[in-house]
Formats: structure tokens, sequence, C-alpha cells
């Protein structure tokens, strides 16, 4: 079942039709094939029909169960080197779902992770191609589904305050997005926390990163700015990041306070 000589499918595309053609000529239904690779039956299902892409755990677990030397593994890669999401599809697709403990800060937007698609679709239509803001939307929104698994990942999301009162799309688009942060602020793996305005140039204004640490044991962030960015498990960044989180933190509302925060700028944009 490996592609054929001038094959236009994605790997994405590819990966699931592969999925779907391995699991039917072993007689398998998508209940069997997710209790083999021990995963949700829903997860099988949504990566077959494209509405979720892989992670590197699925496609091992794919590769095992059908006795194959890598097939959907290679696949997998080449989904992680997908143009669209260009340096940071590293993080996105091999990182992240393998990280026990997330960490984030943001000074300007709320963390891509919890974007709903309309907020996102806002951000990118202001920068990107047309025809590429549906599939940078589509790759963004589907990082949320690392929580759905048996074993998620802890997530500590620091903002700075000024997120929930910068107008990105429309009055109602914001307003569904603080919403929609509101509900997350409630999920038992995600702490969201504000840093207040008051708190002045805190450490990190100038740029977003992230901190993870993966199931091994090892520690990697990630890195943005305007020109580039970098993925990255660098001993002395790590070390420099992780210091600059700590010192960010020690500035932030208590999750109370940041829900009524939350709250209070719902109404704002609700009026």
């Amino acid at each position: 079942m490996q592609a054929a000589p001038g094959d236009s499918m994605s790997p994405r595309a590819r990966f699931a039709h592969d999925l779907t053609e391995y699991r039917k000529s072993a007689k398998m239904t998508q209940a069997a094939l997710a209790l083999r690779m021990r995963c949700h039956e829903s997860l099988i299902s949504h990566i077959e029909t494209g509405r979720r892409a892989p992670t590197v755990d699925i496609a091992e677990e794919a590769d095992r169960t059908f006795g194959l030397d890598g097939h959907f593994v290679a696949l997998f890669t080449r989904i992680a080197q997908s143009p669209t999401l260009g340096w940071f599809a590293r993080w996105v697709e091999e990182i992240e779902p393998r990280a026990v403990i997330l960490q984030s800060w943001d000074p300007l937007l709320i963390p891509g992770i919890l974007q709903t698609p309309d907020y996102a679709r806002a951000i990118f239509q202001t920068g990107s191609a047309p025809d590429r803001v549906e599939e940078r939307v589509e790759a963004r929104i589907r990082r949320i589904s690392i929580f759905d698994g048996a074993c998620p990942p802890t997530f500590l999301a620091l903002m700075d305050e000024g997120v929930l009162h910068r107008p990105i799309g429309t009055a109602d688009i914001l307003a569904a997005q603080l919403r929609y942060l509101l509900e997350l602020t409630r999920h038992p793996q995600i702490t969201v926390q504000l840093v207040p305005v008051v708190a002045g140039c805190v450490p990190g204004m100038m740029s977003a990163f992230a901190l993870a640490r993966l199931r091994d044991g090892s520690e990697v962030v990630s890195a943005d700015s305007v020109l580039s960015g970098q993925v990255t498990a660098d001993h002395d960044a790590v070390v420099q990041l992780k210091q600059r989180y700590d010192r960010i933190r020690a500035d932030a509302q208590p999750r109370f306070d940041t829900q009524q925060a939350i709250e209070d700028a719902i109404g704002k944009w609700t009026r």
C-alpha cells in the first residue's frame, strides 16, 4: 500500500487512506483497531476521515499493529515537515503529543492551542495567502485534541491581561473566544493565569515562548519572534526560558481572579 509514483495524495490523506485500507484488510472494525492501538475509537474515525492529524504515537502504534517497518512513522514525518506549520511543525506534531507538562507565555494573543476557529482565522487573514488560511486554522485548532487522550498533559498557560481587550476580529469573535477560554479554565488539565497590566514590563514581554517536559524526562522549548523561531532542547536555552517563565508567573493572578477578569471582559465585549 505504498504510494505509487506520481501519487498526488498529501501525506495526511495518504495516512488516512492507508490506515483505512490496512484495517479493512485485517478485517477489523474501527473499535477493534482502537483497542489494539490503545486509543479511543473516535480518534481512529477522525484520522480516517481526515478530521484530525495523526500523532507520532498513533503512527508507531499503527506500524506495531500491522507489523510494518516504519510505514506510518515515515508518513507522519512527512506530515510534520509540512510547510503549513513551518519551523513550528516539530513542536505541534512531535513535542506536544509526547509532553507530560506544557507551559506557555503569550504577551499578545490567546495561546494557539486554546483558540477558536474564528479567532485563529482573524489572525491568519492578516498575513497569510487566502488559499492557505483555512489550512492553517485547521492545523491550529486540532492541537486541542492532545487533551482527549488517556494521559493528557498538564498545561500551564500564562498570558498578558491585554489579550482580553485586544479586538481580534469582531467583538462577537472575541467574546466567543473569551467564553471558550473561560470554559477551558475549568478543564482539570489546564491552568490559565493572567499577568495584570500593572505588573509593567515583565520578562519576555517582547515574544511568546513555550516549554515542554516529555515522558522520558527531557525538556524542549520553542521561542517565536517576528523573523524566526526555533524548537530546541539546548540546555542553556531551556534553563534561560524556565527562569524567565518563573519570573513572569510570580506576577500572575490566581485562577479565581483570572476567571473573574475573563468574565468581566466578556461582559465588555457583549454590551
